[in-house]
């Protein structure tokens, strides 16, 4: 067997539902708008909404089943991560030979299996796109070490690049010895960066001349720290950077969905994002190239759904209205993000007629007020007519809201809660504001009284503990929308569509698990606790929708 140049982990489980299910359900109250409604407390735990439906359908929980069974069960990271995919795809045009493990908790074997047979001990790659702390990577790193203390890993992804923002690389030197790794890409758009130390890894040359790169020489624990200076990587699209080779890749972990991108950057400026401020110019890929690359994903074997994930997917209309005409001569189903206000009828008949079966709103508030903060570039009256329109051809969506941006009040809470109720949102999600100093919001805190960071807040109108209250108030309040958890959202109906489910099943799953959640906060509200609710199994959840 040939050498491996690189052995890349995409994805791996994120919440560390173990963890939270050691916590006390004594003490719940302190920390129940963590864990509602993210997740369900069902057989003396707290499990992911999908660990819920393996019960009911596999017998099992994820975590019980060994890895081939874990391949077919229900698990958010089954989903092809698009970011493997793309740099899998670029990576191969430089003779670059690269194994992807998709989600590292279903396929360890695979995982242990390539490291092993390869030769020479290949290089192994972390992405952190979905990791928010080093404890959360070192994690990772660890439990990769334990197969071999020796092994090198280089960290790269959205979480690396976002640390050296507002810090020198050198602050990576001490979690690399305490984590173990031997290399860190510390910028935005690091695939060049990451094929030159391939490639000198391959010659044995010294990687000196590789960018955005910080790595230890020698030892771990004593050897030279080294880091060379940050420059700026205009970023690749995975259509126009690679050729169409999809049908070439090693792909045994996908299903019938496939993620990709026609566009990179955004045009819009939400204070509360980051994106804008970290991905770069905006850039679009030509229509005729977008062909080219379905043509490659049309001859893989078995796959007829894509999602396209650019972030401003309808933006400018002129060149969506060009790709919906494309969609409309392939068999595929499709999902993506959707700037419902600059839907209108005619491109909505389109969007249904070339398979669009379900978008991402980031309506964020339906409030004015709150959206001139935003600087959402909309209005909810717009809002309002894009969603009556997606009710009318029927095309499934799900409406995120961001709860306790500067400026939220209750008064502008209930516009939220009047917008689903008056347009029948059938598909919605709740989040607290997240302070990030990356971003617009950032720079009027002063303006706003906007103190502390990330999750932790207090800004002149709200604080983050009465969001987190108002989620649960609303939660358990709002009877006619399904909620879905934000931190899979979209995907999660994707998934499960993927897997085979139809709409109106993910819905009645969903409903089921929802009124078991809200049947465990009443029980919480009356101090009986969640047990007396959650450990009957899955009938007691059906008699908790049936009692809402």
């Amino acid at each position: 067997m040939a050498d491996l140049d690189l052995i890349l982990v995409t994805q791996s489980n994120v919440v560390d539902y173990e963890g939270f299910g050691d916590l006390p359900l004594d003490r719940l109250d302190l920390y129940k708008s963590l864990v509602y409604p993210r997740m369900v407390h069902h057989d003396g735990r707290f499990r992911s909404h999908l660990d819920y439906l393996n019960k009911k359908k596999f017998g099992r929980y994820f975590a019980d089943a060994g890895y081939p069974e874990r391949r077919g069960m229900y698990n958010i990271w089954n989903l092809a991560s698009m970011a493997g995919l793309h740099l899998a795809n670029y990576l191969m045009q430089f003779g670059l030979r690269v194994r992807l493990i998709n989600n590292l908790d279903s396929e360890w074997d695979w995982f242990e299996e390539a490291y092993r047979s390869s030769p020479t001990p290949p290089l192994v790659g972390l992405s952190s796109t979905f990791y928010l702390s080093w404890k959360e990577v070192g994690g990772v790193a660890k439990r990769l070490r334990a197969l071999d203390p020796e092994m090198e890993i280089v960290l790269g992804g959205a979480f690396a690049n976002a640390e050296t923002i507002h810090q020198s690389p050198s602050a990576f030197e001490s979690r690399m010895r305490k984590y173990g790794f031997r290399y860190v890409l510390h910028a935005f758009n690091s695939e060049p960066d990451l094929r030159d130390l391939l490639l000198a890894r391959r010659a044995g040359r010294n990687p000196d001349t590789v960018r955005n790169l910080a790595w230890i020489d020698g030892s771990l624990k004593t050897g030279a720290f080294e880091a060379t200076e940050k420059q700026w990587n205009t970023p690749l699209l995975s259509l126009s950077d690679v050729p169409p080779t999809w049908d070439r890749l090693e792909m045994p972990f996908l299903n019938r969905t496939i993620q990709i991108r026609t566009a990179s950057g955004c045009p819009f400026a939400c204070a509360f994002c980051s994106y804008p401020t970290t991905a770069g110019p905006w850039k679009t890929v030509e229509a005729d190239t977008v062909r080219a690359h379905l043509d490659s994903v049309m001859r893989i074997p078995g796959v007829d759904r894509i999602i396209f994930i650019d972030d401003t997917f309808n933006v400018p209309p002129h060149r969506f209205k060009e790709l919906v005409r494309i969609f409309a001569d392939y068999p595929f189903e499709w999902f993506s993000f959707l700037r419902v206000q600059y839907v209108n009828e005619e491109v909505m008949a389109m969007m249904k007629d070339s398979g669009c079966r379900g978008v991402y709103l980031g309506i964020e508030s339906a409030s004015d007020t709150v959206l001139k903060n935003m600087n959402k570039r909309a209005t909810g009256k717009q809002f309002a007519e894009g969603v009556q329109l997606l009710n009318k051809y029927d095309i499934d969506y799900l409406a995120a809201f961001v709860l306790g941006f500067p400026g939220e009040t209750d008064a502008t809470i209930q516009e939220n809660v009047d917008f689903i109720r008056d347009n029948g949102v059938r598909y919605y999600s709740l989040k607290e504001f997240y302070y990030m100093p990356h971003t617009l919001v950032h720079e009027k805190r002063q303006e706003y009284g906007l103190t502390g960071d990330g999750g932790k807040w207090s800004h002149d109108t709200m604080t983050h503990d009465r969001a987190a209250e108002i989620k649960l108030d609303l939660f358990q309040s709002i009877g006619d929308s399904t909620h879905i958890d934000p931190d899979t959202s979209l995907w999660y109906m994707a998934y499960l569509y993927d897997q085979g489910l139809g709409f109106p099943e993910i819905r009645r799953e969903q409903d089921e698990i929802n009124g078991l959640m809200k049947a465990q906060l009443r029980a919480l509200d009356d101090g009986s606790g969640p047990r007396a609710e959650a450990d009957g199994g899955p009938e007691v959840g059906a008699a908790a929708v049936a009692a809402e």
